[in-house]
């Protein structure tokens, strides 16, 4: 059953304004639930619930044709991912259920994201960083200063001279420059000939920079902020950081997002 969050009606109406419906509380009568187990557009609202009452005024989810059609709805108002368990929808006076997307496209996605990844791992060659620094015009000596875990990004500048620490950007794991790993600042040419620390679109453009140069992993992005003003800029966009839709000529399938 979903259970109520301590954050009461502040979070109650924050969830109604960002369009998740309110839900009737499941009794006897119930036809139409919802189960849900992950929701990354609303967290905090998962479980299995009955449907909304305007869906039971407005959609006629009583019935079993309109109560399934239910599940597509859901995956799209919670932005799930293509590797997350499918929503399922049941049809209590039937028993009927359906699940969006379908199992079989969600286990299809984690085996390819898994065997992405080991790929990594699988590689007995990877060009050496030095190469890949210079094929980007970079000097092969140089290196970028990581942040600390343990440190927020506000106060990050802190750790840094004055004339640097404007413009950082995270890589989650650089697989060809592993020193690059990380939120980390700019490096020493881009400030001195690209103008990172003074000009805010100089800065934001490297993102791109920083996904190219760490091998243009495709399941993850490259985050960059300029500092000075809060400015962020992530390169790849949510839509093309997946390198597949699990349902062809569905706008609204979710792909992977950053930083997972």
């Amino acid at each position: 059953e979903m259970h109520a969050q301590p954050r009461g009606l502040a979070l109650l109406f924050l969830c109604l304004s960002q369009g998740w419906p309110g839900h009737r509380a499941q009794s006897s009568g119930s036809h139409c639930t919802i189960i849900v187990g992950k929701c990354r557009s609303h967290p905090y609202i998962v479980g299995s619930m009955d449907d909304s009452e305007e869906a039971y005024n407005t959609l006629h989810v009583d019935q079993e044709d309109n109560c399934l059609a239910r599940a597509r709805f859901y995956w799209d108002l919670c932005s799930n991912k293509p590797t997350d368990d499918s929503i399922v929808v049941r049809f209590n006076p039937t028993g009927r259920n359906a699940s969006y997307p379908d199992p079989g496209e969600v286990q299809l996605a984690k085996e390819q994201n898994e065997t992405y990844i080991a790929s990594y791992a699988r590689r007995d060659y990877l060009p050496l960083a030095e190469e890949i620094l210079q094929t980007a015009g970079l000097s092969p000596t140089n290196s970028r200063f990581i942040l600390p875990a343990s440190v927020p990004l506000s106060e990050a500048d802190d750790l840094r001279p004055a004339s640097r620490g404007k413009c950082w950007t995270r890589v989650l794991m650089c697989h060809l420059v592993p020193h690059f790993s990380g939120t980390g600042d700019d490096v020493d040419d881009a400030y001195e000939n690209g103008g990172v620390g003074e000009n805010e679109t100089a800065c934001l453009g490297r993102a791109r920079f920083f996904w190219e140069l760490c091998g243009a992993d495709g399941f993850q992005q490259a985050e960059t902020t300029y500092l000075p003003t809060g400015a962020r800029s992530v390169f790849p966009s949510d839509e093309e950081v997946f390198p597949h839709r699990l349902a062809p000529g569905c706008d609204s399938n979710k792909h992977f997002h950053h930083w997972l």
